[in-house]
């Protein structure tokens, strides 16, 4: 009986060992959980900030150089806590106090310069950023100090044949995230396209030089007749995040289904999002994405449709639109429902920041998530309205945005 005792404690022991020495693809292993939208409604209550914040900090930025509006910058920071502001025609570094250090490139036409910078995408891992000018065929790559490193073509040439355009859209650790466009110029009027394509997007080892995933569109049959205008999505092809330091999380836009990944060799289902059944499907947004005359006019101002999503440890902050034109955003934690949506997040954790449109900054990615934090900038004179307090003593409503960084709750 004892050696059985003894040999039961050391079997239990082990199980508790492997337990807690799980990969982190072992400890991705866990159910699928649902987000329940069936009967979402409207409010013009503003949902409380409190349902996913746990904490507030605030990190006043240098007043020179004067950058602009903070509904159309992005925020990034590196693993030293350098902040990065990705504003119209321009990129700055400021130290994690806020100080201003430099802006990386120069606006111009000579050597190593960017004529028109559409969009800058960072490699924090591997410290880099590329800059994408606007109509080159390449992209310039520089450091996180802004010194010239390459220019990286974004051809894909085969066998001397060029067959499209690698959009390239996020950096995770050691990959990249692209889309491959693989036709030129504008689609034709009458023709029917799935603008998804046959693969929603790519990913490509960094440290091996070759792709190694491809997310495939099992709705590739699926397709819109184009038929006037049609527009592409901001975050177009792919909702996409930090969800913590081992795992990513990546949403197609019209596929109700967030996928996470810690290696991209373990992509599996992370939240279902349950709608209701009079709310817009994959076929109705491909039409509407493509300018079909199927979708009339009055359908998609009646609609309920899910816009946008971001998806946190604990559940998702999504941006919903009903009838009569009503957009806001909401919070549903995993295996909840949510049953209503509002056009501001109210602060009822502390008594600085203002009321926050989230709908905007999930919808323009103004935001940067990173080990269980959400960073937005908000602008000065926000601080000074009703429900509202400077969290500096200096600061004024001329003065630059205020970073703000949220603690989210697990």
């Amino acid at each position: 009986m004892m050696i059985k005792k003894k040999q039961f404690g050391w079997v239990l022991i082990m199980a508790l060992i492997t337990a807690c020495s799980s990969t982190p693809k072992q400890a991705m292993q866990k159910e699928v959980s649902t987000i329940d939208l069936t009967e979402i409604e409207f409010s013009s209550t503003p949902q409380p900030l409190s349902d996913f914040v746990e904490s507030i900090e605030y990190i006043k930025l240098s007043e020179d150089p004067l950058v602009t509006d903070a509904r159309i910058i992005n925020l990034f920071e590196d693993k030293k806590g350098n902040f990065y502001l990705d504003v119209p025609g321009g990129l700055f570094k400021y130290a994690p106090d806020g100080s201003f250090i430099k802006s990386l490139i120069r606006i111009g036409q000579g050597p190593n310069e960017i004529n028109h910078k559409s969009n800058a995408i960072f490699s924090l891992e591997q410290e880099f950023i590329l800059i994408d000018d606007n109509g080159k065929s390449y992209y310039q790559k520089i450091s996180l100090d802004g010194d010239f490193l390459d220019r990286i073509s974004s051809s894909i040439i085969v066998n001397g044949k060029y067959l499209g355009r690698r959009n390239i859209y996020d950096y995770w650790k050691n990959f990249e995230l692209y889309k491959w466009s693989n036709r030129c110029g504008l689609p034709n009027q009458g023709e029917y396209i799935n603008r998804d394509s046959l693969y929603f997007f790519h990913i490509k080892d960094l440290n091996t030089d070759s792709d190694i995933y491809k997310m495939k569109n099992h709705h590739f049959h699926i397709k819109g007749k184009i038929d006037g205008n049609w527009y592409m999505n901001y975050s177009y092809p792919t909702y996409r995040g930090e969800l913590n330091d081992s795992t990513y999380w990546v949403k197609p836009l019209f596929v109700d289904t967030v996928y996470c990944t810690s290696d991209w060799t373990d992509v599996r289902p992370l939240y279902v999002i349950k709608k209701s059944s009079s709310a817009s499907d994959y076929e109705w947004e491909i039409k509407l994405f493509a300018g079909d005359r199927n979708v009339s006019r009055s359908e998609l101002m009646n609609k309920d449709r899910l816009i946008d999503v971001l998806a946190l440890e604990n559940g998702i902050l999504f941006t919903y639109f009903v009838e009569s034109g009503k957009l806001g955003a909401g919070f549903c934690p995993a295996n909840g429902k949510a049953e209503t949506f509002s056009k501001f997040f109210k602060n009822d954790v502390d008594e600085f920041c203002p009321p926050l449109n989230m709908e905007r900054r999930i919808a323009n990615r103004n935001f940067f998530q990173k080990e269980g934090y959400i960073y937005t900038l908000v602008n000065a004179f926000e601080f000074f309205e009703e429900g509202a307090k400077p969290p500096f003593p200096d600061l004024t409503e001329d003065s630059n945005p205020v970073i703000v960084k949220l603690k989210l709750k697990k």
